[in-house]
């Protein structure tokens, strides 16, 4: 058994070798991603393009302007006469932000029995996350004008008053940094589509070189054929794994606050169960194209299932249930947890005996697909 799993693996190691530009590609190219990626992705928004309308012109509207642009996530790009242009600009992309300043804003905050001041501020909703940092820096620059306000009417001691004072601590990402999540993440979702694709490659291309069927009636059994073709995968997969945790930790900063031992070894329990995912569907390709096309489609469906786009609590119920199907949920829950915040082995029993379960069903159902190969 064992000469004839390593005879596999050896023509298998063979034909990459004689391939070696798509060995460096599918080594080095996930890398190159994941840096491009996680650069774009990582990023805080500023620098939003902004039309200002101020009607009132008096050094209140122009220290609300100055707030707003100290906030670093405004660029005050289009300065108006009328508001008529509004509408064209957020039509057209030119301004995600549109900030409205109404005549007697400036006598309204000096004078409290002229009223409370108003600013329109219209934002566009098109694009939801910059829409919402841009509400959150009016919200906090708004705040500090009001607080300076109070200090200047009140005095000092004004600075001190309120209802209650909030004692905030934030745990395991200590500055709130984005890339924090975003990074693992993609770190997940790229070694995904790596292990996915080296693996779902397999069979396919026997098919399609028309060699399959010399493998078929050799003496070769359907296991010794799984494990034949996934070891070369899981190597290569394995490198790939180990270089973007690099330049994960390395590159963006990301803490490693847990175990080694622990990373290393369910990175490597997790590329079986994606692995047995990729063997299963080079078992129903009848080429290398829909292979890879059969990945895509599960891809996009494990992204929406994984909690990274869309926390899975939010999920419909049946959804939130579909979810504990998906292996690379579990596994990004894992890989932060170890990151971010140091957890042990005792923190995720539940998520590795789901990826065990799940590793079990699609070996399973590939060994069942296989097997029918010898009466196709």
């Amino acid at each position: 058994m064992i000469y004839r799993i390593l005879a596999l693996v050896g023509k298998e190691l063979t034909q990459l070798r004689r391939n070696w530009p798509l060995a460096l590609f599918i080594i080095f190219g996930p890398m190159m991603e994941l840096v491009a990626v996680a650069y774009a992705t990582s990023q805080e928004i500023a620098n939003l393009p902004t039309a200002v309308l101020d009607y009132d012109r008096t050094q209140a509207s122009r220290d609300l302007i100055t707030a707003l642009r100290n906030t670093g996530t405004f660029r005050m790009t289009y300065w108006l006469e009328d508001g008529e242009a509004i509408p064209r600009l957020l039509d057209a992309g030119k301004a995600a932000v549109a900030v409205v300043i109404p005549k007697g804003f400036g006598e309204a905050l000096t004078r409290e029995s002229v009223g409370r001041p108003e600013v329109q501020v219209i934002l566009d909703g098109a694009d939801p996350p910059s829409a919402q940092a841009a509400m959150r820096s009016v919200q906090g620059a708004v705040a500090r004008m009001n607080q300076e306000l109070m200090v200047r009417r009140l005095g000092p001691a004004a600075a001190e008053m309120s209802a209650f004072d909030p004692s905030v601590r934030v745990w395991f990402n200590e500055e709130l940094r984005e890339a924090n999540y975003t990074v693992p993440s993609e770190l997940g979702f790229i070694l995904y589509f790596v292990a996915l694709m080296i693996a779902s490659l397999g069979i396919a291309r026997e098919r399609e070189l028309g060699t399959l069927e010399q493998l078929v009636i050799t003496p070769l059994r359907s296991v010794e054929l799984i494990i034949g073709k996934t070891i070369p995968a899981i190597l290569l997969a394995y490198i790939e794994f180990l270089l973007l945790l690099a330049v994960t930790i390395g590159v963006f900063r990301v803490p490693m606050r847990g175990s080694w031992p622990l990373l290393l070894g369910i990175a490597f329990f997790y590329l079986f169960v994606e692995l047995g995912w990729g063997i299963m569907i080079s078992a129903i390709s009848r080429t290398q194209q829909q292979a890879l096309l059969l990945v895509f489609v599960l891809a996009m469906g494990e992204m929406v299932f994984s909690g990274y786009m869309i926390p899975v609590e939010t999920l419909p119920g049946p959804l939130r249930v579909m979810s504990n199907f998906v292996p690379i949920r579990h596994f990004l829950i894992i890989l932060r947890g170890i990151l971010l915040k140091g957890s042990g082995l005792q923190a995720f029993w539940y998520e590795l005996g789901m990826l065990a379960f799940l590793g079990s069903l699609i070996l399973i159902i590939t060994f069942i697909i296989l097997r029918r190969l010898r009466w196709d």
